[in-house]
């Protein structure tokens, strides 16, 4: 009896353990771009009174050249509100936002010369940054962040 079971117990676990798809499908698409589709720039602080982190987005005029692999920003902080009062403003400098990017699916961002880590609060005031783009199938390209200008 105890032989029959394991038996079957064998039969059942080969039969779940087999694979229901077909040989010869269709190979995925390896992404091959390796580019910044987007840039932001962004100012935070955190809020005492509200207790809680806030954020300002910056208005931004930029132009993503993908021949010359170059993004030009020109930075503009926004006026006062509630919120974003003037003492707050007259806070923000190159040396204190956060930059971030849309860049190609699957592709990873590695900062060079020590160009700021993106995501973070970090200092800008160089003006002039590089960043490595590796696409998913391996293809790089270098990558130029420059600040035209910051108006405030």
């Amino acid at each position: 009896m105890k032989k029959i079971i394991n038996i079957a117990m064998l039969l059942v676990l080969l039969v779940s353990a087999s694979s229901c798809l077909k040989s010869g499908l269709d190979d995925l698409p390896t992404y091959d771009e390796a580019k910044i589709t987007n840039i932001y720039f962004e100012y935070r602080w955190y809020d005492d009174a509200a207790k809680q982190l806030r954020v300002q987005t910056l208005t931004l005029a930029k132009t993503i050249d993908e021949e010359n692999n170059t993004v030009t920003c020109k930075i503009t902080v926004p006026g006062t509100n509630a919120v974003f009062t003037e003492q707050i403003r007259n806070e923000v400098s190159l040396s204190n936002i956060v930059c971030y990017i849309d860049m190609s699916t699957a592709a990873r961002l590695k900062p060079l010369n020590a160009a700021p880590t993106l995501g973070e609060v970090q200092d800008f005031s160089a003006k002039d940054f590089r960043y490595l783009i590796t696409a998913a199938n391996g293809d790089k390209r270098e990558w130029t962040i420059k600040i035209q200008d910051f108006i405030k």
